[in-house]
């Protein structure tokens, strides 16, 4: 037992001496070993970086498949809204015709409208010159009346 003792209690001053005797032997093994610490950090850093990586491709792969669902929806609405529009289309612009037809016809009428109103236009100032002449020779008339009615009264 004695011995085992001994090799336990000595094993820490002889792992100090070989890493003493590793100094000596390698004076660059500080550096190394901070070389290798900088090596596992970056690959820690390509491992997160490839979850990352794998990440977006999973959220690209789910906007992919729901833009392409929306794109398909769109679609499918507007060429219903056109195959509609397309329908009520055709009925408009058949409406639109039988509308331009109707005014074509108005248009005779409304011509005929407008000389009538013109010549009945000018019966009115006609009767109205004449009604204006009238009511100057009533007034001159009872402005005779009162001056002859003056002249007898002895006023």
């Amino acid at each position: 037992m004695g011995p085992r003792l001994f090799n336990l209690t000595a094993t820490p001053y002889r792992l100090d001496q070989t890493i003493v005797s590793a100094d000596n032997y390698n004076p660059a093994l500080d550096t190394i070993i901070g070389h290798e610490k900088t090596t596992l950090a970056a690959f820690d850093a390509l491992d997160e970086m490839q979850k990352a990586i794998d990440s977006v491709q999973v959220t690209d792969t789910r906007v992919d498949a729901e833009l392409t669902t929306l794109t398909r929806q769109i679609s499918d609405d507007i060429r219903a809204t056109l195959a509609r529009a397309n329908v009520n289309l055709g009925g408009l612009i058949g409406e639109l015709d039988g509308l331009t037809t109707r005014i074509d016809t108005l248009s005779g009428t409304v011509d005929g409208t407008a000389n009538s109103l013109n010549d009945n236009r000018t019966r009115l100032a006609a009767i109205l010159d004449d009604a204006r002449a009238t009511a100057a020779k009533v007034h001159k008339t009872r402005q005779s009346a009162d001056s002859a009615a003056d002249d007898l009264s002895g006023q």
